[in-house]
């Protein structure tokens, strides 16, 4: 009777590994709660932009729900409404749920003391991809994880060399660096405009800066595996705040 089990175990693993979308490294969007708290308190290290793609928030209406004018300058212990709030006159009967910190991996070394804005870069970059229509490959490899939502993967992965160039898709600026967010690693997001959102996640190295102006095709960091159990890259484009499936784009 043993043996039978045995053989259907090797045969339900060697089933699961002929799966195109199966891949050996965590794709589940970690970051993003289970719920969406009502309010959440910022941290060291929080910009607008970070907590908002935690929680799969479109960044413009978290700043509107809030009152916050651009350059969206936040401070530790600002709380955040991740909800419209009802209009001035009306009542509230529902306890809002306050979150103080957001899933993390590790705190950075030198943590921010203060959550600056992101300064508007001198330098001007290439136009953007909601612009051209244009959307370059983040980085050489092989393509080892299809954007599936349903089942938690909100982006591709792209398998390759360990310290091989990540690039950005598309020109913009670069709103978020750093790996504060739990499931990502070494995180960069970069926006391109008002609605699309790049991120670029596992990273090995950071090679630029929040606030920094960059151009499509610049090398913005290097492959790594922090998060992960090999080299890869971790993908995704959104668009006021929903998770696209990033190949539509980059196969035009």
């Amino acid at each position: 009777m043993r043996w039978i089990v045995s053989i259907l175990l090797i045969m339900a693993l060697l089933t699961g590994c002929t799966s195109s979308n199966l891949i050996d490294i965590p794709v589940t969007d970690e970051a993003k709660y289970q719920y969406t708290p009502r309010i959440y308190t910022v941290q060291k290290g929080d910009t607008l932009y970070g907590i908002s793609w935690a929680f799969g928030l479109d960044y413009k209406q978290v700043a509107g729900w809030n009152d916050i004018k651009s350059p969206y300058t936040i401070h530790i212990g600002d709380q955040i409404y991740l909800y419209p709030r009802k209009q001035k006159g009306s009542t509230e009967k529902t306890k809002p749920i306050v979150l103080t910190s957001l899933p993390r991996q590790r705190q950075p070394s030198e943590p921010k003391a203060i959550v600056t804005p992101v300064e508007k870069a001198v330098a001007t970059p290439t136009p953007t991809a909601s612009t051209t229509g244009k959307w370059t490959w983040p980085a050489q490899g092989k393509l080892v994880g299809k954007f599936a939502p349903k089942a938690g993967n909100k982006g591709i992965q792209i398998a390759g060399a360990e310290g091989s160039p990540i690039r950005a898709t598309s020109g913009g600026q670069v709103v978020y660096a750093g790996e504060g967010l739990r499931g990502y690693g070494k995180l960069i997001i970069i926006k391109h405009s008002s609605e699309y959102i790049s991120a670029y996640a596992h990273n090995k190295e950071i090679l630029v800066r929040e606030g920094q102006a960059i151009n499509s095709g610049q090398q913005i960091a290097s492959m790594g595996q922090t998060g992960t159990n090999r080299p890869i890259l971790h993908f995704e484009i959104r668009k006021s705040g929903n998770p696209i499936d990033p190949m539509k784009y980059l196969n035009q």
